[in-house]
Parts: C-alpha cells; sequence; structure tokens
C-alpha cells in the first residue's frame, strides 16, 4: 500500500526550508512533498501558484494528497482546493486565512512592493522577517531569526514583489472551508501580527471538521517556535 502524500507549502519571504524540521518524522508514515517556489517570478496569482504545484504533483503521480500551508502557502492550499478539490483529502492552514486582504492590509503590501523595488531584498528582509517572530522568541533565539534572515536574503527581489501582489489580489475562500468535506486544521498563533486571532477564531466554527492548535507563546512561525507542539498536532491530524 502507498503512502499518503502530504504537501507542505511555504510561505512569503522563505523557501521550503522551512519544513526541514518536520520532513524527517513525517516521511516515516507519508510520502512528503515540500514544493519550492520562492525564487519563482512568473507567477501572479495564488491560481497560478496552485496550478505550478498541480502539474509538480501530476509529474510526481500524485493523484491525492493532503495540503498544508503556512501563510502565503496557506493561500495557495485553498486556491489548490478551489481548482483542483478531487486531489484533495485534507487541508491544513498554517498561521493563514481564508480571508481576503483588508483594504488596509493592501495598502500595506502596495508599500512592500514599493520598498522592494527601492532598496531590493536583503534590506526589506532584514526589517521584515523579526516581525514574523514572537519578541521572546527574538530574544532567546537571535541566531534562528538570524539565520531566516540570512537565506531570505538571497531571494530574487521581483519572485518577492510578485508574490506579495498575488497575496494582495487573492479572493476571500471562507467557503473553501465551509464546505468542505475532508478534515481541516489550523495553527493558530496569538501573538501573531499577520493573522488577527479574530480572524482565525471566526474561521474555526465554519466546519465542524476544523480542529486547532492554539499556541500562547507564538506569533506566525510555529513550525519554528514549537516545533514539537506543532508536529505532534500535525502527526495527529494526518493519521485521522
Amino acid at each position: 500500500m502507498s503512502k499518503k502524500a502530504v504537501v507542505l507549502l511555504h510561505g512569503f519571504g522563505e523557501d521550503a526550508t522551512v519544513w526541514a524540521g518536520f520532513v524527517p518524522f513525517l516521511q516515516k508514515s507519508f510520502r512528503v512533498i515540500t514544493p519550492d517556489y520562492a525564487s519563482l517570478e512568473h507567477l501572479s496569482t495564488m491560481e497560478a501558484y496552485a496550478t505550478w504545484i498541480k502539474e509538480l504533483l501530476t509529474a510526481e503521480n500524485i493523484q491525492q494528497c493532503t495540503l498544508i500551508g503556512h501563510s502565503m502557502g496557506g493561500y495557495i492550499a485553498l486556491a489548490f482546493a478551489e481548482l483542483f478539490p478531487e486531489m484533495v483529502t485534507g487541508l491544513g492552514l498554517f498561521h493563514s486565512t481564508a480571508f481576503a486582504d483588508t483594504d488596509e492590509r493592501k495598502a500595506i503590501r502596495i508599500k512592500n512592493v514599493s520598498f522592494l523595488e527601492a532598496h531590493g531584498t536583503a534590506f526589506f528582509i532584514k526589517n521584515f522577517t523579526p516581525n514574523l517572530y514572537a519578541e521572546t522568541f527574538v530574544n532567546q533565539h537571535l541566531e534562528i531569526v538570524q539565520k531566516h534572515i540570512s537565506y531570505s536574503s538571497q531571494l530574487p527581489v521581483k519572485a518577492l514583489m510578485t508574490a506579495m501582489d498575488a497575496m494582495r489580489l487573492r479572493p476571500d475562500r471562507r467557503h473553501i472551508l465551509s464546505q468542505a468535506k475532508y478534515p481541516v486544521m489550523f495553527v493558530v498563533g496569538k501573538q501573531d501580527k499577520s493573522i488577527p486571532f479574530d480572524d482565525a477564531l471566526a474561521q474555526l466554527r465554519l466546519n465542524p471538521r476544523i480542529t486547532s492548535l492554539m499556541l500562547d507563546q507564538v506569533a506566525h512561525m510555529g513550525m519554528v517556535e514549537e516545533p514539537e507542539e506543532c508536529l505532534r498536532f500535525v502527526k495527529k491530524f494526518l493519521l485521522t
């Protein structure tokens, strides 16, 4: 019997190595795929990212899978579930949301694109990355945050600008959650500056199939900030 396929989708300003701590443990029971689209410059919508993922899975002869997406990866997973519902056996949103951007959030993304264009990747990432982590974590594990900054500073500026625009333009997809016939999971950081806690709570009520992990001391990077707790939750979700 072939192993169940699990697709781990990374977020904005990071690459597939964000899942490095999970892969060795999940591979014991599942076929794990970690697509890396961080440097791609030609994908201008979440639907385009999702189609790129679908083509990759087809090439790997994977017909069904559970998708778990971190932040922007969750947006891609939702677009995938809308475009290719017959392929989805489960959906995980890791510090992510099915809501569209608010007008305020859209304005911030436009400013970020302008900043990237004016100053380049390295300067942007240096300012952007620490805010993804809880302040206490940054103070206690500065070397981990610096490592994240180091590898992300190598990403092509055009790829980041294109991804930022794609996030701004994505539609509301909460109907994917409310209509899901498969298990859905949320990982929520109570100190997350990117995903409002009230938004997360509102989505948890959309479908009785939704399970969640609430992390009091975590911001936007649970797989790094509390890896053991997150891994336990993900494994339990995948085995249900």
